[in-house]
């Protein structure tokens, strides 16, 4: 299961939320079932944060969703929105590595 969320804050907030981001991603990694939670900056719009999470099941993506630093995370970052996050998953069957240019 992958989860990718656009995050996008406030500019002169960029560096409350980079931190709130930061710690979110630590404490998910911890999660039993989480295979991966990165956050990144998008290059062209610096204000919009990406949150990619992958997960090895349903039951680890409700673990995560039911998790007091998720409510943590939501209070923190929610007065630095600029606007409404949106959030996009995926259900994926394998990963493979693929040949780069």
């Amino acid at each position: 299961i992958v989860i990718h969320s656009e995050v996008p804050i406030q500019p002169d907030s960029k560096e409350e939320a980079s931190d709130i981001l930061k710690e979110m991603a630590i404490k998910s990694r911890r999660e039993s079932g989480v295979i991966d939670y990165r956050v990144t900056f998008d290059i062209e719009d610096t204000t919009v944060a990406r949150i990619i999470e992958q997960y090895e099941d349903w039951s680890a993506v409700e673990a995560h969703e039911s998790s007091s630093h998720l409510e943590w995370f939501q209070d923190a970052i929610e007065p630095l929105l600029s606007n409404d996050p949106q959030l996009f998953q995926y259900e994926v069957s394998n990963k493979t590595e693929a040949e780069g240019p």
